[in-house]
């Protein structure tokens, strides 16, 4: 009951009543019959499309060239690719050819095995396709992780031979992609297995489709058969999502985009399928619903998370080039979330290699990858967004510029007109940056309401030229088995404090969590005169607990070296408390309660420091007893040690603990003698300043900051009153 209590206070009547009366008609048998299973090639074309269509290839050609409807480009007349774009693309479609396909962004290279569409490359499992996608379970243990066996079926690989055919015509490109389309609607009977039962997998693979169908379609291996079984493969896979989509708009977040962004193209460019303009004005209608609902003013996006935040735009940037080519138009509210949805990415970017947070949930998403940039450059979504929005150039020519080329059509070059990366508070999200020149760090103080992705109130990801020191753990799997299960979402695994060994907020199930923790901002200064950055939060997650705690953090910014972590525990009683930094997986040297990361810019130090007595301190890497310490997870479904820290103190709140962290050889932070915990010296060659802060309270009072260089008072944080600031967009 507890349980039910809470999903209906996060999502509401409706959405319960609508998911338990949908669950309800799939456990009956109801929901099955409205998904038919006849066989490819049962159903005639004029079964699917509304009107006689050519399938002969020259026909047909001549047929898309007369409906009006337009593609990203001619047919038969591709973007113009850059030499080194070129090169990328041969390479990357070379192991299309060779069978090599690239499973969630990491490469699984086995030439001896033939393609298999229903198999799990991570376990090795493989699903059966016997029985309809109705009366399957997402994470059935025998099939391995479905995620993962979604992963082939998504045609990631038609982007590599579509590139590659634009630089050099060789018409194997268009042999394997209709070869390997055959092969899957062969091994994928519709509507049977695995890879029918999410409408965003159907959606991913039609968008997909089309681009190969547009790219091949005049290229002399294509034959008539080809052109028919595409048209079928798009048509089966539209009324998918068109009989479910409402199911995918309960789930609240990037599956129903991605199904309307399927929707409005095939409405769009095959207006002879059957439904085909109830499913262009239902897709734009959900993107723009979907747009107001879950992306807030603030540019953040409702399912916390950096992945599915650029998938979403990535859906959004597909519409927005075919709608621009054919009349239709996004709303102007729409667009405007959009443009603050990019400036957060961009505000999000460490600005020398536009890598993010690791943060969220991570599941190896990628809609686009029309360029040679690695997984993790974010460059390519933000680029091709800001020129796709305002014709604008945020960065120097390089690889992220191939997106806006396929989808806009964007000149070679331009002079880059960025904005100002700076300290900024991205309140409705909960999200806020500090910035110096070369360091720059993130913390999250959010008022979850729905959809948490994991448990990390107040966590903190830390960047030094380039380099992510302090970082998320990551994702690894939706479905693996303990200790794996539960870890990389859990409190432990990210950047904050822990009470009595417990989350911060209770996971009843894989995507659920109750006792949503809500977190205030208290303060957020930055001071460019100074060179101080100042943010203070606290959250309620605790408040469960026999101690009633509450945790405080305060994130300080000190010039380009020093960087301070203030964390305070009130309640009442005695209290565990345990804090945990993953750090970046290079050589370190231990110390008493204190690392040293030997970086490539350079040492970085973490020291920790904590009032009273009966410290444990922990260092490790790739633990696994009594419980896993000490790993990262880049990319979805792949595991590596990496050296991470903790530090345990047990006894009476209110409880502090302070964390120190030097950039450079010659950087260092000391504990003044004699001072009860309150006063630091922070140590380099061109500054010398010293950290004064007031004593732990038990009461609610803000924290209290002092800092001076030479005698003289340089920042003061006073506390009591929250200050304003400026805000994102």
């Amino acid at each position: 009951m507890r349980i039910g209590y809470e999903l209906w206070r996060q999502y509401g009547t409706a959405h319960v009543l609508y998911r338990a009366a949908y669950a309800a008609a799939r456990r009956s048998g109801w929901l099955k019959h409205r998904f038919s299973t006849a066989p490819w090639g049962a159903r005639p074309l004029g079964d699917v499309l509304s009107g006689p269509v050519p399938t002969d290839p020259t026909q047909h050609v001549h047929h898309r060239r007369m409906s009006g409807r337009r593609f990203f480009f001619e047919i038969g007349r591709l973007p113009r690719l850059e030499p080194s774009w070129e090169k990328d693309a041969c390479a990357r479609a070379n192991d299309v050819i060779a069978g090599r396909l690239t499973h969630l962004q990491a490469s699984v290279p086995d030439p001896d095995r033939p393609i298999d569409w229903l198999i799990d490359p991570i376990s090795g499992r493989r699903a059966d396709v016997l029985r309809h996608w109705c009366d399957r379970d997402e994470f059935e243990a025998e099939q391995g992780d479905i995620r993962a066996l979604w992963e082939a079926s998504r045609f990631a690989w038609v982007f590599p031979l579509v590139r590659a055919y634009a630089a050099t015509g060789d018409g194997r490109h268009a042999e394997t992609f209709w070869r390997l389309l055959e092969s899957w609607m062969e091994a994928n009977p519709p509507n049977m297995g695995p890879n029918w039962q999410c409408g965003q997998e159907c959606a991913i693979r039609i968008m997909a489709t089309c681009l190969g169908f547009f790219t091949f379609l005049a290229a002399p291996p294509t034959r008539e058969r080809h052109v028919a079984s595409a048209l079928e493969m798009l048509a089966r896979n539209g009324e998918r999502v068109a009989a479910n989509v409402r199911f995918a708009r309960t789930q609240m977040g990037n599956h129903a985009v991605t199904e309307a962004a399927g929707l409005y193209t095939l409405g769009l460019l095959f207006p002879e399928m059957r439904g085909a303009t109830r499913w262009r004005r239902t897709g734009l209608r959900i993107l723009d619903d979907e747009a107001m609902r879950f992306n807030a003013p603030d540019g953040s996006y409702v399912q916390h998370s950096m992945t599915y935040h650029r998938l979403m735009l990535q859906d959004y940037l597909w519409v927005m080039g075919l709608a621009g080519l054919n009349g239709d138009r996004l709303s102007t509210l729409t667009l405007g979330r959009l443009e603050a949805a990019t400036h957060f990415l961009y505000q999000m970017q460490d600005p020398s290699n536009g890598r993010v947070p690791n943060y969220g949930a991570n599941d190896g998403s990628l809609l686009l990858p029309l360029n040679a940039c690695e997984y993790e450059d974010y460059r390519p979504a933000v680029a091709s967004m800001y020129f796709g929005l305002s014709r604008r150039t945020v960065y120097p020519p390089g690889p992220w510029d191939e997106d806006a080329r396929w989808l806009f059509g964007a000149p070679t070059g331009g002079v880059a007109n960025p904005p100002r990366r700076s300290g900024l508070r991205f309140e409705q999200g909960g999200y806020f940056t500090l910035r110096g020149r070369d360091t720059w760090a993130m913390i999250r103080c959010h008022a979850f309401r729905t959809r948490p992705s994991q448990s990390d109130q107040l966590h903190v990801d830390l960047w030094w030229k380039g380099q992510n020191l302090l970082r998320d753990s990551g994702s690894y799997g939706y479905h693996v088995a303990p200790p794996w299960d539960g870890w990389f979402v859990s409190t432990r695994a990210h950047n904050t404090v822990g009470l009595d060994g417990q989350d911060q907020m209770v996971r009843v199930r894989r995507f659920t969590w109750i006792h949503l923790s809500r977190g205030r901002p208290l303060w957020f200064e930055t001071d460019e005169t100074a060179g101080v950055d100042y943010f203070e939060g606290e959250h309620d997650g605790y408040r469960r607990l026999a101690s009633h705690a509450t945790h405080r953090r305060a994130l300080l910014r000190i010039g380009e070296h020093h960087w301070f972590v203030i964390d305070d525990i009130r309640g009442r009683g005695r209290e565990r408390v345990s804090i945990h930094w993953q750090l970046m997986n290079v050589p370190y040297t231990v110390g008493d309660r204190s690392v040293v990361l030997q970086t490539p810019a350079g040492a970085a130090t973490v020291q920790l420091f904590a009032t009273g007595d009966s410290a444990r301190w922990v260092a490790s890497r790739g633990r696994t007893e009594p419980r896993p310490m000490g790993w990262q997870s880049s990319r979805y479904g792949h595991k590596s040690p990496a050296p991470a820290v903790s530090l345990t103190v047990q006894g009476p709140l209110p409880r502090r603990i302070v964390t120190a962290i030097s950039l450079g050889d010659e950087a260092t932070v000391r504990q003044r003698p004699g001072s009860e915990g309150t006063i630091w010296i922070c140590e380099h060659p061109s500054a010398t300043q010293t950290v004064e802060l007031a004593a732990p309270s038990a009461d609610s009072s803000s924290l209290v900051v002092r800092i001076t260089q030479d005698g003289v008072q340089v920042f003061r944080a006073p506390g009591n009153h929250p200050r304003p600031s400026r805000g994102g967009p």
